[in-house]
């Protein structure tokens, strides 16, 4: 089972530290044959994630549009008639993720089906059939514990009765769950889950999306900032997609890499966050070919950079106890956190950076960490109360220094 931590900090599944680390699937339910899903689950299970991100009704016209299968979500679009044959392919993608020890972050709908404002829809859900789905969506997951509900999808909650629907599907989704299972909401871009349900007591951890654009690069900022009004454990569920365009915009001619990324995950890391979440613009859709826009066909898009990049922010996180961390300023040309026993130190590159330790605290022993390769490596830090050192890799880096 999945639950929050006592100290509000983090998950744990089966009373053990879980370090949530997700790839955005959001449209498999549509997209995909079971023969794909199998696939695309067995490559990511190697690659190192832990969970995947999937909305059970789709952005791309996951109302009208069948799945590989020929299924539609509900018959005749009428949220009171769901499909079983339709469902039927959810509980497959279920059994398929428990067998291999994924956690399966559903969202119930797309946040289009709610409220349009952009994208295809159409908006089919109101208060009212809103809480006959969730509990109907909850009873189907039985007594699966490999689940979290992700409610929203890429909205703003701009109204009354926006904030009534996913009220009344949380609820619904309370009602019909046999088993506890956590409940976040998924944002639109550069917001949070607390902007909207700051208030909510069915939210169990909060989400950001930092988003494709100029104002992800602060998504450490934004993490921090919701953690501490929040008092709940939080993390960045859609930032950065690898390869994807600046600003949705390809005439700016800049796509981002897995440096970028890779800057983005472990930054929100020492900000606090609960987890990390990955994605691809090829693999998020399940593109079937490549064009000018989406550089990579699904399959293809599977095996970038960053994503086989993964175990080593689980070697990171399961090595490096990060729970009691805060922000550390007496640092120059890095960032930098502290706990009680720990200082980690991320720097961007192999320019000179300065920190000074606390009065009365003496290091014990420091390591390198290559944040490409994932592997850790000796460090010599002299026992003074003003460390100055450059890294040894020209990437970001981290310095460990226990206490």
């Amino acid at each position: 089972m999945i639950t929050v931590a006592s100290n509000n900090k983090y998950l744990e599944k089966d009373g053990k530290f879980f370090p949530y680390l997700a790839d955005t699937a959001w449209t498999l339910m549509q997209r995909l044959s079971r023969r794909e899903i199998i696939y695309y689950l067995d490559v990511r299970k190697g690659q190192g994630f832990n969970a995947v991100q999937v909305s059970a009704i789709s952005e791309l016209d996951g109302v009208n549009t069948p799945n590989k299968e020929g299924n539609k979500p509900f018959s005749d679009g009428d949220v009171y008639k769901p499909c079983k044959e339709y469902f039927d392919l959810l509980l497959f993608l279920i059994d398929e993720c428990e067998k291999r020890d994924i956690v399966l972050t559903l969202l119930p709908t797309w946040g289009d089906k709610f409220n349009k404002k952009w994208g295809m829809g159409p908006e089919i859900f109101t208060p009212e059939n809103a809480g006959f789905y969730g509990e109907y969506f909850a009873s189907l997951i039985g007594c699966h514990e490999n689940i979290i509900f992700m409610l929203g999808g890429d909205r703003p909650i701009e109204n009354e009765n926006h904030r009534a629907i996913i009220d009344s599907m949380a609820a619904g989704l309370k009602r019909g769950e046999r088993v506890k299972h956590l409940i976040t909401y998924h944002p639109c871009g550069e917001a949070s889950s607390y902007d909207f349900l700051g208030d909510c007591d069915y939210i169990d951890f909060n989400s950001i999306q930092s988003g494709h654009s100029f104002g992800g690069k602060n998504s450490e900022k934004m993490l921090a900032d919701v953690i501490k009004k929040s008092e709940k454990p939080c993390l960045d569920a859609e930032c950065f997609y690898e390869d994807f365009p600046l600003d949705f915009n390809t005439a700016f001619g800049y796509r981002f890499n897995s440096s970028d990324i890779r800057e983005r995950i472990f930054k929100n890391m020492l900000a606090g966050s609960l987890g990390t979440v990955y994605g691809h613009q090829s693999v998020w859709c399940f593109n079937e070919r490549e064009d000018y826009e989406y550089l990579f066909d699904w399959k293809s898009a599977l095996l970038r950079p960053m994503a086989n990049s993964v175990k080593s922010i689980n070697n990171f996180l399961l090595n490096v106890d990060l729970s009691d961390v805060i922000s550390y300023n007496n640092c120059y040309n890095c960032t930098c956190v502290i706990g009680e026993n720990i200082i980690v130190v991320l720097t961007e590159n192999q320019s000179e950076f300065c920190v000074k330790l606390p009065l009365g605290r003496t290091p014990n022993s420091a390591k390198w960490f290559n944040t490409e390769n994932g592997q850790f490596y000796p460090a010599t830090v002299e026992k003074k109360a003003e460390i100055t050192l450059k890294s040894p890799f020209d990437m970001l880096t981290l310095l460990v220094i226990d206490f």
